[in-house]
């Protein structure tokens, strides 16, 4: 039976960059769950009276890098979350931002990505501690190296 190369995602940490010419990067503090970039690719139709054997033609479209959700304990006055460096201020600010997904030095794989907070839940539940989301609309490229 073969082994799984699978790995495991503790560890990954999601940062937002500072904005300066030698940019840096700071972890969000107390994330849970890292989800996405989402993306995906549009198919352009490009089928004709001379297509081959009544099948349809596409070739690649505009690539989307759509969003990335990232749930964590919401801490107000954390630098990382709060009103005046943090996830607050720039939900606020309306500019994109850049953010990196970094995973576990053994995997070693970081995602790169601009973008704006568009959204910003917040979940209050009687029993467990106080989590918001962020919601992040990527504008342009996602690399990842």
């Amino acid at each position: 039976m073969a082994t799984s190369n699978a790995w495991w995602a503790y560890g990954s940490t999601f940062k937002i960059g500072d904005g300066a010419t030698a940019e840096a990067f700071t972890a969000v503090a107390e994330v849970l769950d890292i989800d996405g970039p989402s993306m995906s690719r549009d198919s352009i139709e490009v089928t004709s009276q001379d297509s081959d054997n009544g099948w349809r033609e596409k070739i690649p479209g505009w690539r989307d890098g759509d969003s990335v959700t990232v749930q964590a304990n919401w801490l107000p006055s954390d630098t990382t979350q709060d009103g005046t460096t943090g996830m607050w201020e720039q939900f606020n600010d309306n500019v994109n931002h850049n953010f990196q997904i970094v995973t576990p030095t053994a995997v070693g794989i970081t995602i790169s990505f601009a973008g704006h907070i568009s959204g910003f839940p917040l979940s209050l539940p009687l029993e467990e501690q106080g989590q918001v989301e962020f919601e992040i609309a990527i504008s342009g490229a996602v690399t990842i190296a």
